[in-house]
């Protein structure tokens, strides 16, 4: 143990001199270490730090760490002060929807004291107890909606955005009082007005490569994996992609190969040792699943305005108890400033929300569009590609979805042509096409590579 921390520190040391690629020849002669202690130490620090495998001059193995060692999984800035602000929404939309809560509570209470006195009432002229005992329950009912700050259940249901993406939709609260003929995907009012102020809850999508799901996808193609690979698995950028490409080799012990042609891959022998695959990750490609909308409040037109029209009702009536009371104390805390104060916030929440949402939806649409070229690059075999050709495929298998346009997503063609690695270039009719050469050529080393295994595994079972 000893001796390979050493040999670690050693690799670190020359690291920190030598710069950002380094193939293992390179540690090996900066070091003096042997071939299995240098590759030990290289793997051992790809667990731990960002690194990217990538294809050297010569065609030789590349390592690079950087300029510096990062630690991997580190969040940076960004994604803490993200985090951060996520956790803070969280504690006020709860302390929000408490306070609004106790609003409800006075209407519900005002509310029951009439329902009872009509029940008892009915229960004394019929001498019977079914009135009483139906109100109490419809009371129960009531107050346990109000104090369900969550609006929507686990289930989901498919839905359409407007512009035909199929996504998931969590399914909302039942309303307390069940109609006749019920609305499908109908929601409590109560809900509704939680909703109006914070929004519903949205189906979040995962687009980054988990482990497990690549290691199912690595166990059902033959044991290998390219970069191309976890990039069409997860919507990961070239870079990201060859950063987690990197780790997953030392994690899962891969061998890192590089083929005749120059391309770079990867070779997982012990994730096929095993008797089933019951237990693997489904596998699901970036582009299968759509992202969902982001929604302001999630509701029906009519529902929007009943909400709207009672929390103005009550701002005015609040606003009149503070001008009415003028310096009343507690009368006038509990009357005026606490209620106006909550109803102000009732309008002033939706309208610094919705310049976010309308944000949010840009970039989710421009993703969705994203996931549709993803699907027609990775799914052609071409070298090349106009940004015509991409255009047309991603449009040919189109179901639900809008029909896309060329001329106006260049610029994301462009970008995304950056994302998967590729280049620009001309063809020889001077037009300008996505050079996917690499894309291809790590493509090819793995159909190469699982038919040696599949020949091999033939050869060994004739032999037996």
């Amino acid at each position: 143990m000893q001796d390979e921390r050493a040999a670690q520190e050693q690799v670190k040391a020359f690291l920190a001199k030598a710069g950002a690629r380094v193939s293992e020849a390179d540690v090996i002669a900066g070091t003096g270490l042997g071939v299995f202690a240098v590759k030990a130490a290289l793997y051992d620090l790809m667990r731990r730090y960002v690194c990217a495998l990538d294809v050297g001059e010569g065609g030789t193995l590349v390592y690079d760490f950087g300029d510096k060692l990062r630690p991997l999984h580190k969040p940076t800035w960004g994604e803490r002060l993200r985090g951060v602000g996520r956790a803070l929404w969280r504690g006020f939309s709860f302390v929000y929807k408490a306070s609004l809560a106790v609003i409800l509570v006075a209407y519900a209470v005002t509310f029951v004291v009439l329902i009872v006195a009509a029940a008892i009432a009915a229960s004394a002229a019929t001498k019977d107890e079914g009135p009483a005992e139906g109100a109490f329950h419809l009371v129960a009912l009531i107050f346990r909606a109000i104090f369900e700050f969550a609006t929507f259940s686990a289930l989901t249901y498919g839905d359409t955005d407007r512009h035909g993406y199929p996504h998931k939709h969590f399914e909302p609260k039942k309303p307390v009082l069940p109609r006749r003929k019920p609305k499908e995907h109908d929601k409590s009012f109560i809900a509704s007005v939680y909703d109006f102020v914070l929004g519903p809850k949205r189906v979040e999508i995962d687009d980054r490569a988990q482990q497990r799901e690549v290691a199912a996808f690595v166990r059902s193609h033959g044991g290998v994996l390219t970069i191309s690979d976890v990039q069409a698995l997860s919507g990961l950028s070239r870079a990201e992609a060859e950063r987690f490409f990197a780790a997953f080799v030392a994690e899962f012990e891969g061998s890192a190969e590089i083929s005749e042609q120059g391309s770079l891959y990867a070779t997982f022998p012990d994730l096929l040792r095993s008797s089933s695959d019951e237990q693997d990750e489904p596998i699901i490609y970036y582009w299968d699943e759509y992202e969902p909308p982001f929604e302001l409040t999630g509701n029906t037109t009519g529902k929007n305005l009943t909400v709207a029209a009672l929390a103005a009702f009550n701002l005015v009536c609040s606003l009149f108890a503070i001008g009415y009371l003028g310096d009343g104390g507690t009368a006038l805390a509990w009357l005026g400033v606490i209620p106006a104060s909550i109803f102000s916030l009732f309008f002033a929440i939706p309208a610094l929300r919705a310049p976010w949402v309308w944000w949010q939806n840009r970039k989710q649409h421009l993703n969705n569009i994203r996931k549709r070229l993803f699907r027609a690059i990775f799914g052609s075999k071409e070298e090349q590609l106009s940004f015509g050709e991409v255009v047309d495929q991603a449009n040919s298998v189109a179901k639900t979805e809008e029909r896309l346009d060329a001329d106006k997503l260049k610029p994301l063609l462009e970008e995304t042509l950056r994302q998967v690695g590729g280049q620009l270039d001309m063809d020889t009719r001077d037009q300008l096409v996505m050079d996917l050469a690499r894309l291809r050529g790590e493509e090819t080393a793995r159909q190469e590579h699982k038919l040696e295994v599949e020949q091999e595994e033939v050869v060994f079972t004739t032999r037996g």
